[in-house]
């Protein structure tokens, strides 16, 4: 059996950490989590006395700040980018109206008691809304932001400092042409949600955004705010004089001259575009994503500089985008996924969409390779979902993919078994908040099934993200996602590997690794891989096998010859590589056990349809003999009527738990439910034990004697 102790795979992780690596973080407690965009929220006792009610461990605000990053202070509080875009007579109310410093100081006086009231309710966390990019005016007529700038210096009192030498024109993301890059499109004179106004994008890059950006978050922690969520975190498509300078230097020192002119065509690239995938597209995306990266610590570094403590960075960005997780996100606190489409919307559950009197097709919706991508990692952040019955959809239909209470609960599930820390959002609703203090109650309770933990897994899936870059397509994500939800419907406990993570030692630990239509594999990754089948292991390719490097040049023979398989093979083909074996499959539903000859499945008992949509995830105590289960049902209806979840009963769990050879404790608890224990047995080198019942959700502790 390829598994071996986790305190020894985390002392080889750690040493991998010594060569340029950080060293990976273990798993934290879960939180809850509301976002609340109202713009009520000071001097209302009422709202403070709702949130004390259920508070949530993290309370997510819209744009309650002294000054806006869009227009500077203002009337309006609340809403985000778009909300409050516009004054009289294009908006009811004079929403961009500019606060004079009198009433910008009565603004600053009523935020710090909103701050203390909420942390005096019980919420932990409280974090308003600024945005990465956005500016909102008209720098000919001096409207907006320009309104403000050309005020700048009334509001010195607030530690801006001197204002900036340079018009906030000249701040703005740029195309190669030297237009303003405008993300949100629009057609006329202005941007429909800031009408007579335009919506721009500055540069994260530019010293003056930055300097502003520092103020903003300076006189947020001033009212003891405990951090910023940071939208379009991962904006920045910019070719201003001072993005090329920093890519000239930035590409400068990654590669020799003589490397630049091999692998670009030229001794000084400029920088690439997405019509031309490849190493240039790909390293100029990886520059941006330093550059937003740096930004966000300068963030952070802001509002710690005013706090005297850590304060908290909590961007927005994740969804779709795995390579911005890898290479902007891996050190903020938070990463949030915005799930707002799907074809069954995205809240989980579920789906029952009728088709004829009591006939109706059933679709699910999980959000594991999200949080389980976040937790992989291994890295300081943790995930968050923001999840949605669907955008523009009509009213009926959208009532079949609402939220509810059994849905709620259910993604405060998810976020604790899949997550490593991570979060779900749900709105001020009374009921939902309900559910929500049952699970923030139950996580700060039993903290310790959650915290210092690996996660135990046979089987791993490789996931790399850069390849979309160096492609310029997504079928190696896709192919990721066909694997994902097969070894759901498996059962089967698994991990995902990063590029940085095919390495001999992490390996290892694997009885299995997959490989989903992976086009490019740097030379120490194919021959760690060698070394890992000729060990014994088990490696499956989909797809066509890696041919070229991580540079785009082809891969030695030798290292090519790995994946290389007999022409004509069949769907599951078989190829002997010294004790193991490299197996190409076209199915990818039918991979991991048929090729292993052995079963990864952690239930054991006779699968049913309703069975497969049980979701399994297993974390263990490194350097002891302690182990966390967490199974998840997704047999939950959505909607506004859904009917109770399909209680899923006497289900069989086998698994194997190095260092647990005789029948050890099981504790099995539920958020929901009541406590309990169940006997187990050791047979055939697996801990076995039945759950009766299982609702939502259960969280079983096993420890050996």
């Amino acid at each position: 059996m390829r598994t071996l102790q986790f305190s020894a795979v985390l002392l080889m992780l750690e040493t991998i950490a010594l060569g340029g690596q950080p060293a990976p973080e273990l798993t934290k407690a879960p939180f809850t989590y509301i976002l609340d965009y109202g713009p009520g929220h000071i001097r209302s006792p009422g709202y403070i006395e709702r949130i004390r009610q259920a508070p949530p461990t993290l309370l997510h605000l819209g744009k309650d700040v002294p000054f806006t990053h869009n227009w500077g202070p203002i009337q309006a509080l609340g809403g985000e980018n778009q909300a409050y875009g516009m004054r009289k007579p294009y908006a009811k109310e004079d929403y961009i109206r500019r606060l004079s410093p009198e009433e910008t100081r009565e603004r600053v006086a009523d935020l710090t008691r909103l701050a203390a009231d909420l942390h005096q309710a019980g919420v932990k966390w409280v974090t308003p809304y600024i945005c990465s990019m956005t500016v909102g005016g008209h720098p000919q007529r001096r409207a907006g932001f320009w309104e403000f700038f050309d005020s700048w210096d009334e509001y010195r009192a607030f530690g801006l400092g001197p204002r900036p030498a340079a018009d906030p024109f000249e701040w703005l993301q740029v195309t190669p042409e030297g237009k303003p890059f405008f993300f949100y499109t629009f057609q006329g004179d202005f941007y429909p949600a800031y009408e007579p106004n335009i919506r721009f994008a500055a540069c994260q890059n530019h010293p003056e955004w930055r300097y502003w950006t520092e103020r903003i978050v300076e006189n947020i922690a001033r009212c003891g705010f405990d951090g910023v969520f940071v939208d379009n975190a991962g904006s920045l498509r910019c070719a201003c004089s001072v993005c090329r300078q920093k890519w000239r230097k930035w590409i400068d020192g990654r590669y020799t001259a003589a490397e630049r002119q091999e692998l670009f065509g030229a001794a000084s690239p400029a920088m690439g575009v997405a019509s031309q995938p490849g190493l240039l597209w790909a390293e100029t995306q990886r520059f941006r994503c330093d550059c937003l990266k740096e930004h966000l610590k300068a963030i952070a570094r802001s509002g710690e500089r005013i706090s005297g403590k850590h304060f908290l960075v909590f961007p927005n960005g994740g969804e779709r985008r795995p390579e911005h997780i890898l290479h902007i996100y891996p050190d903020a606190d938070l990463i949030m996924f915005e799930r707002s489409v799907g074809p069954n919307g995205t809240n989980p559950g579920m789906v029952l969409r009728p088709v004829v009197e009591d006939i109706a097709i059933k679709k699910y919706n999980d959000n594991v390779f999200e949080y389980k991508f976040v937790q992989c990692l291994r890295r300081h952040v943790r995930p968050i979902l923001l999840t949605r019955p669907g955008y523009n959809l009509p009213r009926a239909e959208r009532r079949l993919l609402e939220m509810n209470l059994a849905s709620a609960a259910l993604g405060n599930a998810e976020a604790a078994a899949f997550g490593g820390g991570g979060g779900f959002l749900q709105g001020t609703d009374p009921a939902l908040m309900q559910v929500q203090k049952q699970y923030r109650d139950f996580f700060e309770r039993h903290a310790a099934l959650y915290e210092g933990l690996d996660s135990l897994a046979e089987v791993a899936v490789a996931v790399f993200p850069d390849l979309a870059w160096l492609e310029g397509s997504s079928q190696h994500q896709l192919e990721v996602r066909k694997a994902t939800e097969s070894l759901l419907d498996g059962h089967v406990p698994f991990d995902y590997l990063i590029a940085d993570q095919v390495a001999a030692a992490s390996l290892s630990r694997y009885a299995a690794v997959m490989l989903p239509r992976v086009s490019h594999l740097a030379g120490g990754q194919a021959e760690a891989l060698r070394q890992y089948v000729e060990a014994g292991g088990m490696l499956v390719v989909t797809g066509e096998g890696p041919e070229l490097d991580d540079k785009g040049r082809p891969l030695a023979p030798p290292l090519r010859a790995l994946f290389d398989m007999p022409a004509g093979s069949q769907p599951l083909a078989v190829k002997q590589v010294g004790k193991g074996a490299v197996h190409a499959s076209a199915l990818p539903g039918q991979w991991v056990e048929r090729g292993a000859g052995r079963e990864f499945s952690a239930v054991a008992g006779p699968e049913t349809a309703a069975l497969s949509k049980v979701r399994v995830s297993a974390f263990c105590r490194p350097g002891a003999a302690h182990y966390v289960i967490h199974l998840v049902n997704y047999n939950v209806p959505l909607g506004v009527e859904g009917g109770d979840p399909q209680v899923q009963r006497d289900i069989e769990v086998a698994l194997r738990l190095p260092g647990i050879a005789v029948a050890p404790r099981v504790r099995c608890r539920d958020p929901q439910g009541a406590e309990s224990e169940l006997s187990a047995e050791v047979k055939d080198g697996k801990v076995r034990f039945t759950l009766p019942e299982l609702r939502i959700y259960k969280v079983l502790e096993v420890t050996g004697s």
